[in-house]
């Protein structure tokens, strides 16, 4: 009878499961239900979309409101040109991925997905590929295990593109080290269940390690399990708890910070938002911005954009936020500085309220870094020095101007810009950066690497921006994207390498020796080359290289390159082949040669192919940039970044004046066709 009993209550129990799916996928499935009731014509023209984030949390909910704006700004909104329909688990795995499954096999035309866990359901769901998918809010898009190989990279599943917003983890430690210099016992609450939380724990043991902290662990599986595990931590010793990028812990953070508020200990966080829930300190990403630029990529798919040119990268807008009314009745000797008070975003109050910190240098963080003027009662003097006018150099301007316009910026109002060119002449650089030191300059803008080189030497106390640069750490400017010099930030533009000879690899399998021209007397050069050829050889293809000293040689060495034993030209980038891509076109038409370019314009002067980023999304998410600083945030906090863009671009007339056929797949895979004369 026992038996008979145990097995009814397990059957029921099975049902009551599976109702209670069925309940879940009905519910999310009201909007379209809602949708499929209106007449026809009232949505006729709406775009579907799907939206699944892994629960209702102000982090999360923040980046969802991000996506929501960012659409809207470009041109895709609610009720009018789009129909979102959200899916959200509230933190049940299980019916998460039952609804990743759902839009896996929906109709709409692109998912988005926030948060690692989501990524992860979604990715597993669309392996066939059968929805474009774009994620965010997600610490390791590499760690998450979902196909993508590397940042920057086209190496990836075809339907899947985002952004990582990686938790500056040494940083916050660092910052708790400063903040309390008697720190020696930092607790942690995670869910090794979570590869986001998982990531980030390893980070906060190797930095605790560098400080000489020690980092107390206690693992857990669900939210109701916060506070005792919290509980245990205090009860041996900790001095701060510490959050990460953990999804189950920002779940219920508030069980966190009760624990915190009876011990008079802290909360530290790399999620932002956390200080206004009652912890000590933020530091971490604006996760309304990240849906934003989530949002700016999903709007690209919309608007056509294959979404395998589209490289996953990072993407890391930081926030500092304090909270004064916590210090009050902290136990420790929990400080914050001047300084420190002038870098936040937003300071709580000793009385609650919030306001706006000053946001000037964080000097606490790092101490060299020159101060940001905040109050204006003139335009900003901004300078932009190139070191020639390339194309693409060119194309990167325009893309600034537009950034300009979408920042709000009003020319005359707001700043007043001039310019200045080196015409190719590197002797003239220094010059120009002395100049900009004394002409009253508040902030400088450099486009090129040897541009940057010289702002690395001779510019200490003005902000600099920076873009149309192959690698900035190359250049001098900071160890990584997120550890640079603290004046200085900015775009970069690595060509991408990987990209072309997997497309030769592809497309072109009969070519495997290859040709190039480089300029020993640029850094960036040099460097581009010596990423090529590393990049070729794992393919099996070599790499001829000849050197070009001036421009006046370039047309010689064209000539020279193309007489080789070689299959093919690709030409890397750098300012003095880019300026004087004509003469190497003329070249590989005369010998007869197929030619490959990193860059339009070269396709336009003559090249058959072209695998570019685009130039123009370089400048403008520059100018966001000097927005940025424009508005009171130092350099210190805005990391390097790489724009996404990867396009293809061919000439099928071009291919033919040069003696070969385009394969009927690599045109129709093109971003870009170019039929007219080149």
């Amino acid at each position: 009878m026992n038996i008979l009993s145990d097995s009814l209550k397990r059957l029921a129990l099975a049902l009551s499961l599976i109702l209670f799916a069925a309940a879940m996928l009905l519910w999310s499935d009201r909007h379209s239900r809602h949708r499929d009731s209106r007449p026809p014509t009232s949505v006729s023209s709406h775009i579907p979309i799907a939206l699944l984030l892994h629960s209702s949390s102000p982090v999360l909910d923040e980046t969802r409101q991000g996506v929501l704006d960012g659409l809207a700004a470009h041109g895709f909104r609610e009720g009018e040109t789009i129909s979102i329909t959200t899916y959200n688990p509230e933190g049940d795995l299980p019916i998460g991925n039952l609804m990743a499954q759902k839009i896996a096999g929906g109709n709409d035309r692109l998912a988005i997905s926030i948060s690692t866990v989501m990524l992860q359901a979604l990715a597993n769901a669309n392996r066939s590929g059968r929805i474009p998918h774009v994620f965010g809010a997600v610490t390791s898009p590499v760690g998450a295990g979902v196909g993508i190989k590397a940042l920057d990279s086209l190496d990836k599943p075809p339907q899947l593109t985002g952004i990582g917003t990686p938790q500056p983890v040494a940083d916050i430690f660092r910052l708790a080290k400063k903040i309390n210099s008697r720190l020696k016992t930092v607790g942690v609450v995670w869910n090794p269940a979570e590869i986001n939380s998982e990531i980030c724990t390893q980070r906060a043991r190797d930095v605790a390690r560098e400080l000489g902290l020690t980092l107390l662990e206690a693992p857990i599986e669900q939210t109701k399990d916060i506070r005792e595990a919290a509980e245990s931590l205090v009860s041996r010793g900790v001095e701060a708890f510490w959050t990460g990028g953990d999804a189950t812990v920002s779940n219920a953070v508030d069980s966190l910070m009760g624990v915190a508020r009876s011990a008079r200990i802290p909360v530290f966080s790399n999620m932002a938002g956390h200080v206004k829930r009652g912890g000590l300190f933020d530091l971490g990403a604006s996760y309304f911005e990240v849906g934003q630029e989530i949002a700016r990529i999903a709007s690209e798919i919309l608007a056509g954009k294959d979404p395998s040119r589209i490289a996953v990268r990072n993407f890391v807008p930081r926030h500092i936020l304090l909270n004064e009314q916590v210090r009050q009745n902290l136990r420790g000797d929990w400080r914050f500085d001047d300084a420190l008070r002038a870098s936040a975003s937003e300071i709580v109050g000793v009385d609650g309220s919030i306001r706006p910190g000053q946001l000037v240098t964080p000097t606490a963080i790092t101490p060299s870094t020159p101060p940001v003027p905040t109050a204006r009662d003139h335009p900003w003097k901004l300078k932009r020095i190139l070191y020639i006018e390339s194309p693409p150099a060119e194309e990167a301007v325009q893309g600034m101007d537009a950034g300009f316009k979408a920042a709000g910026l009003v020319a005359g109002r707001d700043y007043v810009l001039t310019g200045a060119s080196a015409q190719g002449d590197m002797s003239i650089l220094p010059a120009l950066a002395d100049a900009t030191v004394s002409d009253g300059t508040e902030l400088l803008i450099t486009f090129s690497t040897p541009t940057l080189q010289t702002a690395v030497q001779k510019i200490r106390h003005l902000p600099v921006v920076f873009t149309f640069v192959a690698d900035p750490v190359v250049a001098g400017a900071g160890q990584d994207n997120e550890h640079h010099l603290p004046n200085i930030t900015g775009i970069y533009t690595l060509g991408p390498y990987a990209e072309m000879v997997e497309l030769l690899a592809r497309d072109f399998p009969q070519y495997r020796r290859i040709g190039t021209l480089f300029s020993p007397a640029e850094d960036n050069s040099v460097h581009n080359k010596d990423i090529f050829i590393k990049e070729a050889a794992k393919r099996g293809i070599t790499v001829t290289s000849i050197p070009v000293n001036s421009a006046g040689e370039l047309p010689d060495a064209a000539l020279a390159i193309a007489a080789k034993p070689i299959d093919a030209i690709v030409q890397i980038l750098d300012n003095q082949s880019s300026s004087g891509f004509t003469a190497i076109a003329r070249a590989a038409v005369r010998a007869r040669k197929p030619l490959f370019s990193f860059i339009e314009s070269g396709v336009r002067q003559g090249a058959a192919v072209g695998v570019t980023m685009s130039y123009h999304q370089a400048g403008y998410e520059a100018a966001m940039m000097v927005a940025r600083i424009m508005r009171g945030e130092s350099p210190t906090t805005i990391p390097f970044a790489r724009p996404g863009q990867v396009r293809l671009i061919v000439s099928e007339e071009n291919a033919r004046r040069l003696g070969i056929t385009l394969p009927a797949k690599l045109v129709q895979r093109a971003d870009v066709r170019l039929e007219s004369p080149h």
